[in-house]
C-alpha cells in the first residue's frame, strides 16, 4: 500500500517517534501500524504546522475516515490511539507545551463475545489434527492459554516438566509471566522433545500462520462450523477456567493481560493462588 506522501520537515520526527515506541517496547507491527496512522494524519494537514494542530483538526480527521474512507468505529479508535500516542511523544520531548488529541474522545465500540469452543469442540479440534505435533500444539494453546506468537517462540530452556510451568519470556507488552500445564500434556510435550531429538532451542520452529493453517484443517475436518483461530482456543480456556470458578484476576495473571478492564487498576495475584486455580482445570480436562 502506497504511504501518503508527508512534506520532508516530518521524516526526522518520524524517525525520532519510531525510536519512542521502541522504547516503550511496542512490538515491529504496533510501530509500523502507528506510523502508518500519523503519517495519514499529518498528510492531512495541508501545511499545517504541529505546533498550530487543534482539538478540532484531529475530530476533523476522525470524520474523514468515517464519511470519506467508510472506516468502521474499530479502525477509527485505533487511529485515534496511534495519534494521541504521537502527540504525547511531542509533549515528553518538548516540542509541544500540550496534547491536542488528549481530550478527543474515541467512537462507542461495539462489545463482541468472544467465540469460545466447547470441551467436546476442543477434544474434537484435536482428534481431527494430522499428526502429533499438531494435536500438541492445539492441545497446548488450549491448556496454557499461550499467545500463539508465546508458543511457536517458546523454548525447551523455559519448561519445568517437574512443576509443568512453563515461563513466558517476553510476552506482549515485553514481560515475562508464567503459566501451567496440565500432567498429561507435559508427559505428551516431553516425549515428542525425546522422539524428535529436541534438546534446547524452540520447541515448534514454525511460523504463525503455519499454526493457524494447520488449525484451519483441523476444523474443517472435525465438522466444527465456528471460527476457530489461535486465539479462540485462548479465548476458551479463559471461559472454561471462569465456569470452573476460577478468580477474574488469576485468569488476567495467567493470559498476561495488563488490566482487569478499561478502568480496573491492573492486579497481581500470586503463583501459588493462580496454581491452585488451574489444578481444578486440570482435574475437569477431558483430552
Amino acid at each position: 500500500m502506497e504511504q501518503p506522501s508527508i512534506p520532508s520537515e516530518y521524516r526526522t520526527i518520524l524517525e525520532d517517534f519510531k525510536s519512542y515506541l521502541e522504547l516503550l517496547g511496542r512490538t515491529p507491527l504496533t510501530i509500523k501500524e502507528y506510523l502508518i496512522d500519523v503519517r495519514l494524519f499529518l498528510s492531512t494537514l495541508n501545511g499545517k504546522g504541529l505546533h498550530e494542530v487543534t482539538k478540532r483538526d484531529i475530530m476533523s480527521f476522525l470524520l474523514y475516515l468515517k464519511q470519506k474512507r467508510g472506516d468502521n468505529n474499530v479502525t477509527i479508535a485505533r487511529k485515534l490511539s496511534s495519534i494521541r500516542t504521537f502527540f504525547n511523544f511531542l509533549v515528553e520531548s518538548g516540542f509541544l507545551d500540550s496534547n491536542p488529541a488528549a481530550d478527543v474522545k474515541r467512537p462507542k465500540l461495539e462489545k463482541k463475545l468472544p467465540v469460545v469452543l466447547t470441551p467436546d469442540e476442543v477434544r474434537r479440534l484435536i482428534d481431527a489434527a494430522d499428526n502429533p505435533r499438531d494435536k500438541l500444539i492445539i492441545r497446548m494453546l488450549y491448556v496454557t492459554g499461550l499467545r500463539v506468537s508465546e508458543l511457536v517462540n517458546l523454548r525447551v530452556e523455559d519448561i519445568d516438566f517437574e512443576e509443568c510451568v512453563i515461563m513466558v519470556r517476553m510476552g506482549k507488552g515485553k514481560k515475562d509471566r508464567v503459566v501451567f500445564m496440565d500432567k498429561q500434556t507435559a508427559r505428551i510435550l516431553k516425549e515428542y522433545l525425546r522422539e524428535n531429538g529436541i534438546e534446547r532451542g524452540r520447541v515448534f520452529p514454525i511460523s504463525v500462520r503455519t499454526v493457524q493453517r494447520m488449525i484451519q484443517r483441523a476444523r474443517i475436518k472435525a465438522g466444527i462450523q465456528k471460527k476457530v483461530t489461535p486465539h479462540v482456543l485462548r479465548h476458551s480456556f479463559a471461559t472454561h477456567m471462569l465456569e470452573l470458578g476460577a478468580n477474574l484476576r488469576t485468569i488476567q495473571e495467567l493470559l498476561g493481560h495488563e488490566q482487569l478492564n478499561t478502568t480496573q487498576i491492573y492486579t497481581h495475584v500470586s503463583m501459588r493462588q493462580a496454581k491452585m486455580e488451574y489444578e481444578k482445570f486440570e482435574k475437569n480436562l477431558k483430552i
